[in-house]
């Protein structure tokens, strides 16, 4: 969701838009300051849609989700009208991690993102 993040992992500059999810929630992980999102009927949660991501981002993008993540397509609702897309969710292997607590994007900015910036080497165990 975070334009610096995402050139930081993918090496690119992407266009994007504000979109909404339904069915789904993201809440943060125990012990962890990154989210995961997961299925709940009732929820909607706020997201980013990244316009034009090529196979060489996508496939650093799931590098770096790592093995706790799934890519899938999902609905979403960019400008109030229905579009195809793909996120990552949470694989029910690693749904224990959740922490019910809503996750922040201003929190995770304020606190955790100049040092994710500065240690990020590449892998996909950060």
């Amino acid at each position: 969701m975070i334009p610096r993040v995402m050139q930081v992992v993918t090496g690119q500059l992407f266009t994007d838009s504000p979109a909404l999810i339904q069915g789904f929630a993201r809440y943060t992980l125990r012990g962890e300051t990154y989210p995961g999102l997961v299925e709940e009927a009732m929820a909607t949660t706020e997201g980013v849609l990244w316009h034009d991501v090529d196979e060489d981002s996508l496939s650093r993008l799931d590098v770096f989700e790592g093995k706790w993540y799934v890519r899938r397509p999902v609905p979403i609702i960019v400008d109030g009208s229905p579009v195809d897309a793909e996120t990552y969710v949470l694989n029910d292997a690693q749904r224990h991690r959740v922490s019910h607590r809503r996750w922040s994007r201003d929190r995770f900015e304020t606190r955790y993102l100049q040092r994710f910036l500065s240690s990020y080497d590449g892998s996909p165990d950060q």
